[in-house]
């Protein structure tokens, strides 16, 4: 009986000191960010886990104009067979980028997350869009819809006023470019609008058909008073 006490209390002493103290069962109300500027992560890093970093950009290959940034990582597995880790980076100036990765394969290459800046415009390639949505680089798609008003059939109204032959020749002369279109160096200086250029495009087609009908009727009176 003695025995067994001495091998008892020593227990119990254990497993008193694995009670937790103090406020340890406290619910956390912050997520720590670790100062792991200068070490490189790799996707197995993440296993089932969120966690935050602090990162300089030449270690992680974020654009090395900017120095530092914040990285958010998440997984929901442990390895590749339940998808890859992500990573997300908050970056000072160059807006969000993420990444994903596979414990096989690595890193893929970082990718911008689009949002709006602070005037609610967007930018694809550009870090200070200048419009709504701002592209440097060329835009495909299967149809373009562009609204336009005051549409230029107001050329063949009787009131419209056709500005002569000879005078566009001689607008021509001085300017090298057709009244109301922009200039070469306008259109290299400031783009164009694509609604407002077909309207004047579409004008100056309607204004060609008006002046080839007067062709037409003073070749037919020239033909009448031949015969």
């Amino acid at each position: 009986m003695k025995q067994n006490a001495i091998i008892f209390i020593p227990l119990v002493v254990f497993f008193i000191s694995l009670i937790p103290k103090g406020n340890t069962f406290a619910q956390s109300t912050h997520l720590t960010v670790p100062d792991s500027r200068d070490l490189i992560t790799h996707p197995s890093d993440y296993s089932r886990v969120v966690r935050s970093a602090f990162k300089r950009n030449t270690t992680v290959g974020l654009p090395t104009d900017v120095t530092y940034s914040t990285l958010m990582a998440i997984r929901g597995w442990s390895d590749d067979s339940g998808g890859p880790a992500h990573e997300l980076a908050f970056m000072q100036t160059k807006g969000i980028r993420y990444r994903t990765g596979t414990n096989a394969a690595g890193w893929s290459a970082w990718r911008r997350v689009l949002v709006e800046n602070v005037q609610g415009n967007v930018g694809i390639g550009t870090d200070a869009p200048g419009e709504r949505l701002s592209v440097n680089g060329n835009i495909r798609a299967k149809e373009i819809k562009v609204e336009a008003n005051n549409w230029p059939d107001y050329v063949f109204q009787e009131n419209y006023h056709l500005r002569p032959l000879a005078e566009v020749k001689d607008y021509i002369k001085v300017n090298g470019h057709l009244p109301e279109i922009p200039s070469a160096k306008e259109v290299e200086e400031q783009g164009l609008s694509l609604g407002e250029m077909n309207k004047l495009l579409l004008k100056k087609v309607e204004e060609l058909t008006l002046h080839i009908i007067q062709l037409e009727e003073r070749v037919s009176e020239m033909e009448k008073d031949s015969i």
